[in-house]
This record gives structure tokens, C-alpha cells and sequence, in this order.
């Protein structure tokens, strides 16, 4: 997280707690806030020498400029996205949240959650039994194998695991910071619409039905189902896969696009791995995050195909080359529990246009066009 963790140098993912005194919304490590976005853009508190300095400094040259009437200053735009550029990122980031999340709700009639996104679907999932939950172990212990061979990704991944996307798409603060920025929010978005499926569902973790699990992190102290991991990798995968088509900057951007599902694929599938999670929490949550990926992109005003998903969880290992197909309208050996619906609906917002302007500017795109 050290390079891409934080937008404007905060790093680690944002806990239940509070910014200045913002309820609900903060905490570093852990969770999901505003993450990322904490503090980001925001000066560095003074140390006591500077602020002492500062004053004395203030005190000894203060007179040289008399006593006249403070200037009357120009107005800034109102409500206008023309103030963003001046924005802390923190502040940007608290209102991408307020404007995408005043339009998700969700709804609970027995063991049915459905969640929506300006009236319209994202997710009906059904809550898996218990019957199911204790068959599951035992795909989850088979995965422990892998344990040693991805132990730095599982522990490098507890945040959000911006780095691996830079990776593929050859990202740098330098050249690309609205576009990490865009990585951030969708991944701020897709951890608070998972945190409600969660509550709502309450799935016992793994190592809580099976103690031969012995996961090889902490177990977060949320609910199971869905992953939030694979909400917010397939969300940033969704989201980048549009952002690519609108750069038409990479020569292989086919190889890009399939490594983008590969990654995302890997970083849910690593959650079962680590022993904290269901095969069944990553359908769910792939279901979800590219559900949420494409409101994001509607919200941002670019065309997407992302669909709404009803799912009953079956006793079944996750298989992310189905789940694609799936979504794509392919037909695949079996179903998986999965229905595919209609196209997510999502209107655009001022907000989310401005960051998108941001993200397209900063393709790898020189003068004759298509990076070779």
C-alpha cells in the first residue's frame, strides 16, 4: 500500500469511526470508510517550533503593512465542480460517498436481501443455510495448500489492493492520480454496499463453524457473505475495463482487459486461501462488485452492460472464467445459483463526470496515438 495506498500519501483502509469529528466515516486500518481518502490532501499538523516561528515571525512584520480595510474578495462558483481542483482529497472523497450512497437501498424479507441502486436492482441473494456453510469447509480447507505460495499477496491485499491494478496498467501517482483516485472510490463504494449485505445477512466465518480452517490471518470482525474483497475487485475491474476503452492508449490492451479478470479472480479467490472466507461469499460478491462498477460508470455517464444478479448460494467452488461468461450471456456446465437480469441503471452526476474528464486525460497516450 506504500506506493498507490492513499490518495494524496494515506495509506490503509478506513474503520467504523470518525474524521474531526464526522461520525461514522474514518479510522485507519481495518474496515471500510473513507479509507484512502483520510486525511488525504490535507496539510501536516505544524510541528511546535514552526508554530512558534510562525508567530513570532507574523508579530515582527505585521506593522510594515499598516492598518487599512481587509480586500473584497471574488465569489467562488456555488455548488460547482469548478472547486474541486482546491479540494483536499479527503473532501472529494466524503462527497463521491454522499452522492453515490443516498441512492442505495436494501430491503430484508426472511432470509432474502436485495439490494438496489436508484430503485433498481444490484443483488437479490439469498442467505446461505448452515447446512451449507459446514459443507463449504471443506473446500475451504483444501485451499489452505496454497497458503505459503501466496502468503505476501494475502497479507499485502488486507487493504485495498490498489498496487496490484497499477501493476497491470502501468499507473504512477505521478501521471495517473485521478485515476487511482477513481480506483479508490469504487472501492469506497463497494465496501460500504457490501458492509450492508453483511449486516444484513450475518454469515458466521469460516474458522467459526470449523476450527481446522486456522486461518492464516485475523478474521475481521464482520459477517461472511458477501466478500468484500470480490465486491471491490470486481467493481475497479468493471470500472477499469470502461476507463481502458475510453484511453485507447495500449497496443495490448486485450491482454490488459484479460489480466484484469485474472486479478480480480485472484485477489477474491486469495480471501479462501487465507481461511476467511466461503467459496460462495465470492460469488456473491463478484455478483455485487460488478454490479456496483457499472452504477459507477453510469454515474461517471459512459454506456455500460453490467447486469443485476439474483443468487442461491449452491455448494460450489468458485470458477471466475463461469462467473465472466455468466455475465456475458454465455451459458456455461451448470448455473452456479446465478441469475442474470437486466442492466444495472445508474444517471450520471456532475461529480463523478468531473473525476471521469480527470481519469481519461491521463492516458498513456502520446502524439501518434496507441502505446507500442
Amino acid at each position: 500500500m506504500a506506493r498507490y495506498g492513499g490518495i494524496g500519501g494515506i495509506g490503509g483502509i478506513g474503520g467504523i469511526g470518525g474524521i474531526g469529528g464526522i461520525g461514522g466515516i474514518g479510522g485507519i486500518a481495518g474496515g471500510a470508510g473513507l479509507g484512502d481518502f483520510l486525511g488525504g490532501g490535507a496539510a501536516a499538523a505544524y510541528g511546535p517550533a514552526l508554530t512558534t516561528g510562525l508567530q513570532t515571525t507574523a508579530e515582527a512584520i505585521i506593522h510594515s503593512i499598516g492598518d487599512g480595510p481587509a480586500p473584497i474578495p471574488t465569489q467562488l462558483p456555488e455548488n460547482s465542480t469548478d472547486n474541486l481542483n482546491q479540494a483536499a482529497d479527503w473532501v472529494r472523497g466524503s462527497l463521491y460517498l454522499t452522492d453515490f450512497i443516498k441512492d442505495v437501498g436494501s430491503s430484508v424479507a426472511g432470509d432474502q436481501v436485495a439490494l438496489t441502486f436508484e430503485g433498481q436492482d444490484l443483488l437479490s441473494v439469498q442467505r446461505p443455510s448452515a447446512e451449507l456453510l459446514s459443507q463449504q469447509c471443506s473446500i475451504v480447507r483444501d485451499y489452505s495448500d496454497l497458503r505459503a505460495d501466496r502468503a505476501a499477496e494475502i497479507t499485502s491485499q488486507l487493504g485495498f489492493p490498489t498496487d496490484y491494478f497499477a501493476m497491470i496498467l502501468a499507473l504512477h501517482p505521478a501521471h495517473n492520480r485521478f485515476t487511482l483516485e477513481l480506483i479508490t472510490v469504487t472501492q469506497l463504494m463497494c465496501s460500504h454496499i457490501a458492509m450492508m449485505a453483511k449486516y444484513a445477512l450475518a454469515v458466521r466465518r469460516p474458522d467459526q463453524v470449523d476450527t481446522r480452517i486456522m486461518p492464516m490471518i485475523a478474521t475481521p470482525g464482520h459477517g461472511s457473505f458477501p466478500s468484500a474483497h470480490a465486491t471491490e475487485a470486481y467493481g475497479v475491474a468493471t470500472v477499469m475495463l470502461g476507463l481502458m476503452d475510453a484511453w485507447q492508449s495500449f497496443a495490448d490492451s486485450a491482454d490488459r482487459r484479460e489480466l484484469l479478470r485474472q486479478l480480480a479472480n485472484r485477489i477474491a479467490v486469495n480471501r479462501t486461501v487465507a481461511g476467511v472466507h466461503y467459496p460462495i461469499d465470492t460469488w456473491a460478491g463478484a455478483s455485487l462488485g460488478q454490479a456496483i462498477g457499472g452504477a459507477v460508470l453510469g454515474r461517471c455517464g459512459i454506456a455500460q452492460s453490467s447486469k443485476s444478479v439474483g443468487y442461491e448460494p449452491q455448494n460450489t467452488d468458485f470458477v471466475g472464467h463461469d462467473f465472466v461468461t455468466l455475465m456475458e450471456g454465455g451459458t456455461t456446465a451448470q448455473n452456479y445459483g446465478i441469475s442474470v437480469g437486466e442492466d444495472v441503471q445508474s444517471s450520471t452526476s456532475p461529480l463523478f463526470e468531473w473525476l471521469w474528464r480527470k481519469a481519461v486525460a491521463e492516458a498513456h497516450t502520446g502524439d501518434s496515438g496507441a502505446m507500442v
